[in-house]
């Protein structure tokens, strides 16, 4: 018994040391990954023509308020076209209405979806193969833009020559439980995709943000824009992927003061939102769906568990491993101008977030595929029509 018991001290003890590393590195990628406003890049002689890009399926909630965001924004030689993809609400009707108050504004309507393409990626496709501006840039349909930010990440692309620029907005969320797992899905995020690496050119990391995705349409045409990624749920991720494997050049910034994306009303809300995205993101393998959900319960849940079960070094052990997790959280929450209350959260939020996970996988298979935006892709679907 006493040989069990050593072997579990040592093994927590490497528990508290690749989580204490975890954290840190999670600090560290936040520190590396540069601001858009910390940059005083000099205006280009001339501003090159852009487009944004966004597609809209019974968005009626959001979109008025979005597309007024995109309209204010301040730059000289802007398109912006807004795909409305087979909506059954008044989203089609709130564009046009749009549209007729500002040119600059085009509004296409996709009545039918082609075979062996998912809905987004064929409305952004069709518009972007359609656009002759120099820049396209994707963005959500729920995104608001400060007036000034397609000038700035212009100015920074053309000053550092950046091929492909994404850009991490701020999500506002409207409860404690909300924005904790905010913080927590973007230090997994920028970790797991190493986000500080992808400006350098001799590193596989790559990445792409769905709020924002700049990219030189030369670029975008030379990796046959969303052709090859025609099934892939994580699209503006995979993008960045071609992009970035064609070698071209890719660079990540936090622009929480440029964009907004409301991401989620509420946590069931969440939860259903995150169906398409989880079971994708483990490329639909189910015994990489499996050691994700063992390894963060062991890494994240367990200890909070753990703490009330242990007496003595053992648990002593196990509360400084929730009071890294709480404090690491906290300072995190704080520079990323969110409440440092949300570290209380960890635990739950860690225990929603894999019955989310869980839950994607398991309804994958009960469905038989993926339904998102109305529209049920088989597995067979999917998996054929991968990168």
């Amino acid at each position: 018994m006493d040989q069990w018991r050593d072997v579990f001290f040592w093994v927590t003890v490497f528990h508290l040391s690749a989580l204490s590393i975890w954290e840190l590195l999670g600090h560290y990628a936040f520190f590396r990954i540069p601001h858009l406003r910390q940059f005083d890049d000099n205006a280009p002689k001339q501003w090159p023509s852009v487009s944004i890009i966004f597609s809209a399926k019974d968005e009626q909630r959001e979109i008025e308020l979005a597309a007024r965001s995109m309209l204010q924004v301040e730059y000289p030689n802007l398109q912006i076209t807004a795909v409305n993809d087979r909506s059954t609400d008044q989203t089609g009707e709130i564009l046009d209405r749009l549209a007729s108050e500002d040119k600059r504004l085009k509004v296409v309507h996709v009545d039918t979806l082609p075979d062996g393409w998912l809905g987004k990626n064929n409305a952004l496709h069709q518009a972007a193969i359609a656009a002759q501006t120099d820049y396209l840039l994707f963005t959500d349909a729920d995104v608001s833009f400060d007036a000034e930010c397609v000038k700035r990440a212009i100015s920074y692309v053309e000053h550092h020559r950046v091929d492909h620029l994404a850009m991490f907005p701020r999500v506002p969320m409207p409860s404690l439980m909300l924005n904790a797992f905010v913080v927590f899905f973007f230090k997994t995020f920028v970790l797991y995709y190493q986000a500080w690496r992808v400006s350098n050119s001799k590193s596989n990391a790559f990445i792409g943000i769905g709020a924002f995705n700049l990219v030189r349409n030369s670029v975008f045409r030379d990796v046959d824009g969303f052709e090859r990624i025609r099934m892939e749920v994580v699209d503006d991720l995979l993008l960045g992927k071609l992009i970035k494997q064609s070698g071209f050049r890719q660079h990540a910034l936090i622009a929480r003061e440029d964009i907004s994306v409301p991401w989620y009303r509420s946590v069931p809300e969440m939860v259903v939102g995150l169906d398409k995205n989880t079971y994708a993101g483990v490329n639909y393998n189910p015994f990489i769906w499996a050691a994700m959900l063992l390894s963060m319960a062991l890494a994240f849940l367990w200890p909070f568990v753990a703490v009330f079960l242990f007496t003595g070094t053992l648990q002593i052990l196990f509360a400084v491993i929730c009071l890294v997790l709480v404090a690491s959280t906290g300072w995190l929450a704080l520079r990323m101008e969110i409440t440092p209350l949300v570290a209380f959260c960890i635990p739950f939020i860690v225990g929603i977030f894999l019955f989310t996970i869980a839950r994607a996988g398991i309804i994958f298979y009960i469905r038989g595929g993926i339904k998102w935006r109305d529209t049920l892709y088989t597995k067979e679907q999917l998996r054929n029509g991968r990168l």
